[in-house]
Formats: C-alpha cells, structure tokens, sequence
C-alpha cells in the first residue's frame, strides 16, 4: 500500500503535481478540503477552518472571537455515520471535545489540530493516499513505507504563478505569499514544534523553478514506487 504526505509552498504547483501523482498511482487524494469537510462534521465552526487557512489574508483575532461569540451553541456529534463514510477507518472519539458552549478560540484549533492527527493516522492504517499539507509529515513520522514530499520554489517565481493562475497583482500576491508562508511557519512551529521547511523532515525536496512540473511527478512516482521501510543509518566508509 502506498502513502505519500506531500507539503508545498503556495505557488510551487504542489496541488498540481499531487493531483498528477494520485491519478498515476490510483491514490486517494486528501486535501485540505476534505480535512476540513471532517473538521466540520466534527463541530468546527467555519470561521476557526478560515483562521486556520494558510493560503488567504486571515482576520484579525478580535473578529474571529466576536464571530464565534455570535454562533449558535453547538451540539455534540450524536450522528457519525457521515464522517464514516468518507472516512471508514477512522475512530473519532469526540464526545466531549466540542462542548455545547463556545470554548476559546484556542480550543477549538486545538480540536482541529487532534482531528487532523486522528483523520491521517487513520487514513495512513488503510492506505493508498496521498495527503496533501496539515502535518502530514510530521504525524506520519515514525509510519515505516510512508514517502515524505516537499515542494518548493523561490519568492519571485510563487509570485509569478499567483499573478498568472489567480489574476493578482503583485502587490496582491505578494501579500498572500507572505500571509500563507507566516502561517504554514506558525502551524507547525506550534502544533509539531519543527520548521516545516526543514529538508530532513523529507524523503526528497523538489525545487520547481529547476525542475518541470512533469518532471517532478515522474520523480514522486518512481520514488513512490520504490521507496521501503528500511532506514539505513549514517555508516563509516
């Protein structure tokens, strides 16, 4: 079975390059879209989902909470037969998690950052996905088989591809790089205490400003392909 965590910078052609690899694989592709489909399901209100995406400018804290003191008192989940349709083997012990007042803010990244951890772990048990972003990488540390990816690229040609894919200016896409690069550095700092562009955390690093999006796909696959369980330690010549 194949597993593959994949982490990009915005505008390296990461989510290109995933889509690429799970359809040449027949992998099950997990964004974080679907993350936060979960994340939904489980109680998280939209307005934390939003805080928590690194790819668009995000709102000020005071906002967020004032949002989240005018929402409606949540539920527990009573009805998971949903979430475990789209997510079989996965176990959500959420009782309890998600009360029925609005906790702090903190709280409910906190509860995303342990769905997360539980949605992967359990995706990674059944197999044949690639899950894209959330510290996948990082979660699936210790799992032997799993092929860690990074892909990045240089400020000048993120923005580039931001002003050409999304209409920006660059001012615009300026902007939503750095937002996007504080915030990926934030989440990892703080939730998995690493530096997420840290070249050790990967099996390979692929930089796409010297290497074609075709390319690196055929180099995730045959990688992919190959790739064991097997570590090998630092030996003496």
């Amino acid at each position: 079975m194949t597993v593959i965590t994949l982490s990009r910078q915005l505008g390296s052609h990461g989510e290109e390059i995933a889509t690429k690899v799970a359809r040449a694989l027949d992998l099950r592709l997990i964004d974080a879209e679907t993350i936060n489909r979960a994340a939904e399901k489980a109680g998280v209100p939209q307005v934390a989902l939003a805080e928590l995406e690194p790819d668009r400018e995000r709102g000020l804290t005071n906002r967020v909470i004032a949002s989240l003191r005018a929402m409606p008192p949540l539920s527990p989940i009573s009805d998971t037969s949903a979430f475990r349709t789209d997510f079989p083997g996965v176990t959500l012990p959420f009782t309890g998690l998600f009360s029925t007042t609005v906790p702090p803010i903190s709280a409910w990244f906190e509860g995303y950052v342990r769905m997360v951890g539980l949605v992967i772990r359990g995706l990674a048990r059944e197999g044949n996905v690639l899950i894209v972003g959330r510290g996948g990488q990082m979660l699936l540390r210790n799992h032997p088989d799993v092929l860690h990816v990074q892909i990045v690229a240089p400020a000048p040609h993120r923005i580039a591809c931001l002003m050409e894919r999304d209409k920006l200016t660059k001012r615009e896409a300026q902007n939503r790089l750095r937002t996007s690069d504080r915030a990926r550095l934030d989440y990892m700092r703080r939730y998995h205490n690493v530096n997420w562009l840290d070249p050790t955390l990967y099996h390979i690093t692929v930089n796409t400003d010297q290497i074609s999006v075709p390319v690196a796909t055929d180099l995730v696959i045959d990688l992919a392909r190959t790739v064991s369980g097997t570590e090998d330690g630092c030996q003496d010549e």
